[in-house]
């Protein structure tokens, strides 16, 4: 689960690691899960540079792209 704890955005919070981990200010901000299932989230791996403000991976920019009005 991503929170905002002191004004910083944390990854992976959850009852046995309630500070998570902090955001890596080079990789994508989306919150991705694990493949095999496991249910704490983490920071998206891949780097910077697509997407609203050039805060999301190539990837994840796709699901970030403003829609146009009227459709």
């Amino acid at each position: 689960m991503t929170c905002i704890i002191n004004g910083e955005t944390r990854y992976g919070v959850w009852g046995g690691c309630p500070q998570g981990q902090s955001e890596d200010p080079t990789r994508c901000i989306e919150e991705v899960w694990p493949h095999s299932g496991g249910w704490i989230s983490y920071q998206c791996c891949r780097k910077r540079g697509h997407g609203p403000d050039g805060l999301y991976c190539k990837q994840h920019a796709k699901k970030h792209q403003p829609t146009s009005e009227g459709d």
